[in-house]
């Protein structure tokens, strides 16, 4: 499932484990700043609707998982040359970007080579699931890869984290989100 390596013009790559690829972006501090309004903001729309925002970490606040979740969402918007995210005052649907017709799911993990976890199979909406994770520094993000809805869904494993089932894949078996924007670019641009 790993690709060879590659050096991006927004960001660095290299081998992970000698096996796989990962790629490193950093967000510029407009993105960064915007991230830090829209995560305070979701938030507190929320709690004006009296809705308590859903957090299963007790190391990290609501607000700091939504500021990574923008902050993840811009990475990835601004690989695929896309519009950046907006907020949605309840739900997302599931989708977070959108490449042409093509609904994306942007998944965050707090651990940098964390797995790609849905709570369940009704979660993944999107057809496209790209995962990212936190670095020790703020504003840059490791893209740790992808899956389509289909193959997560027929290649998943159950896990328990303590606050109930989830299903996930680890990293090593995601594909390489140079495949995506290669596929994706391709579909983009094929009439010409």
């Amino acid at each position: 499932m790993c690709s060879p390596y590659f050096i991006s013009r927004i960001g660095r790559a290299g081998w992970l484990s000698n096996l796989c690829f990962f790629m490193l972006i950093t967000i510029n501090k407009r993105d960064a700043h915007q991230s830090q309004l829209m995560g305070a903001d979701t938030v507190k729309l929320c709690e004006m609707q009296g809705f308590p925002p859903r957090l299963e970490n007790k190391r990290q606040s609501r607000v700091e998982a939504n500021i990574l979740g923008f902050k993840a969402e811009f990475a990835i918007a601004r690989l695929f040359q896309i519009d950046p995210p907006t907020v949605n005052v309840l739900t997302d649907g599931g989708v977070d970007l959108w490449f042409d017709d093509i609904p994306i799911d942007v998944k965050t993990t707090n651990k940098e080579y964390g797995p790609l976890v849905f709570d369940n199979p009704d979660k993944f909406q999107a057809e496209i699931a790209v995962l990212v994770g936190q670095t020790e520094h703020e504003n840059t993000l490791r893209v740790n890869g992808w899956m389509d809805r289909a193959s997560f869904l027929s290649n998943s494993t159950p896990h328990d984290y303590g606050y109930g089932p989830r299903i996930k894949m680890e990293i090593d078996e995601l594909r390489p989100i140079e495949q995506l924007w290669k596929g994706l670019m391709q579909r983009r641009f094929k009439n010409d």
